[in-house]
């Protein structure tokens, strides 16, 4: 295809996308909308434009089934197929962690004692995987042991083992896992296991400058730094980091004048990272930490998942929020490292010992989990808990089920209450704005390189609510365009009417 010929078929596309958005944008009054005959038509003019002639569509679309109701099938296409679903599969994920832990689950970070002689104090810190543990909480955790009246600590050191190994999950990409939402998911995760650096223009000709957002030492880490800023036609850095060490790689450039640009990268050294945090923590609660108290020595086997065995002695702890609040995270916010925390929750809260794998034994109480609800088992592949990887294989026929169980769930309102709200909060916030949609859809965004996927609730105006889940795969076009097509999807559904 020419190049003038692909601006004609995206102009084409792109006055389509607009008469549909206008369309919905129609208020009931006028009466507009599509009649569920017209549904099949609608889509077709959506997904067989040429633009997507490479592409593959997964659909599917049924009423919501309620307690004497059944679901009844409103459109089809390939909705029966295994697609890579993105990060869609948090909709899994945090299913199983609701209905196995509870709404109430809360995870505890605690700091045991075996000495609390106040001048020789031997302190340990246990992680049990709280996604949400920042450094105010380790700010309240040294409040405690001073008020313990504890004035030195002769030993520090973590016990990171509650989950005890697979913290990066072997089916990820290795750009993945230096990024940011590729962050480890250890037994102690601070401030999400990332932390984030800005790169500002410098003069014509010089580096960008490049400083750290978060409180970090800068000692810790070296800059390899290869980009140059210009007068002009710059606008992009790239920011990674080396697998095993703090050793951090900067490329590109940036236009002079131009706005400081934030990257955000995964901690090599979770747990290094956070004893450092913690010590600074004490240290400005007014707790010496004697020369020496951090050194590299074994941990005693954990054989307990409430309490280190030669720690008898708890003298702080926190708790996170409440599961119900970590769902909000998890889905609207698409929070990998919350994600798969919340998984290796799932296979480890009840066990004991600890499983040596509790990614596995997450993939494994997750399916059971929710093979007891009534999914199929057999319906997919799950390799994580947050769609990273691209071996996570499932069909839309498989998310309408499970939002159709969900539906009838106990917890179906906090379930719901985790999902974004088109037009409003999380990753739709911006999606479907001043149209029909908006705050009548409630569901989960996935994207990957040449995919993207949304599945949820939809409220028409003026036809009875829908359970959706729209998956495009092998596409090359951008991600907008993607995302625009699967909107218009959704638009046009939002206008169903009985006729």
């Amino acid at each position: 295809m020419t190049v003038a010929a692909a601006i004609a078929g995206l102009s084409a596309f792109s006055s389509v996308l607009t008469g549909l958005f206008s369309a919905r944008a129609v208020t009931a009054e006028t009466h507009l909308g599509v009649c569920e005959a017209e549904v099949s038509g609608a889509i077709a003019a959506i997904i067989n434009q040429p633009q997507f002639r490479n592409a593959r569509w997964g659909i599917r679309v049924e009423t919501l089934g309620t307690s004497s109701t059944l679901p009844r099938l409103i459109y089809n296409q390939e909705g029966d197929r295994l697609f890579v679903p993105a990060s869609n599969v948090k909709l899994l994920t945090t299913a199983a962690a609701l209905d196995r832990l509870g709404a109430d689950f809360r995870i505890r970070t605690s700091v045991y004692a075996s000495n609390t002689d106040p001048n020789r104090a031997e302190l340990r810190l246990v992680g049990r995987g709280d996604p949400s543990l920042s450094d105010d909480d380790l700010a309240d955790l040294a409040r405690q042991v001073s008020d313990r009246g504890i004035r030195q600590v002769a030993s520090l050191d973590i016990d990171d083992r509650y989950f005890r190994s697979d913290a990066i999950n072997p089916n990820w990409e290795w750009e993945d896992v230096q990024a940011g939402y590729g962050a480890p998911a250890t037994s102690l995760i601070l401030n999400r296991n990332e932390i984030r650096v800005v790169a500002y223009p410098g003069r014509v000709g010089q580096p960008v400058r490049i400083e750290w957002l978060d409180d970090i030492d800068d000692s810790q880490w070296q800059i390899v730094n290869q980009t140059t800023t210009v007068a002009s036609g710059g606008g992009f850095t790239w920011v990674g980091r080396d697998l095993s060490r703090p050793i951090l790689y900067v490329y590109g450039q940036r236009t002079i004048g131009a706005p400081p640009d934030v990257s955000a990268i995964s901690i090599p050294n979770p747990s290094a990272y956070g004893l450092r945090q913690f010590r600074s923590a004490l240290e400005k609660a007014g707790i010496r930490v004697l020369p020496g108290a951090i050194a590299d020595r074994a941990t005693p086997a954990l054989t307990s998942p409430t309490l280190p065995s030669i720690f008898d002695s708890e003298v702080a702890s926190v708790l996170s929020p409440q599961l119900s609040n970590l769902l909000v995270d998890t889905n609207q916010s698409s929070e990998n490292v919350y994600a798969e925390a919340l998984l290796r929750q799932v296979g480890v809260v009840g066990a004991n010992p600890i499983p040596a794998s509790p990614l596995r034994a997450g993939l494994d109480a997750t399916k059971d989990a929710l093979a007891i609800l009534g999914l199929d088992p057999n319906s997919y592949v799950l390799v994580d808990g947050a769609g990273l990887a691209r071996q996570n294989l499932i069909s839309p026929a498989t998310f309408v089920e499970l939002l159709q169980i969900m539906a009838q769930h106990p917890d179906a309102a906090v379930y719901r209450r985790s999902l974004a709200e088109a037009g409003i909060s999380g990753t739709l916030r911006n999606r479907f704005r001043n149209t029909a949609v908006a705050g009548r859809f409630l569901g989960k965004t996935g994207g990957l390189t040449g995919i993207a996927s949304l599945s949820g609730y939809l409220t028409p105006l003026q036809f009875e609510p829908l359970v959706v889940s729209i998956i495009v795969s092998h596409s090359n076009q951008s991600g907008s365009t993607r995302r625009n097509a699967i909107d218009a999807i959704v638009g046009q559904l939002s206008q169903l009417r009985r006729c």
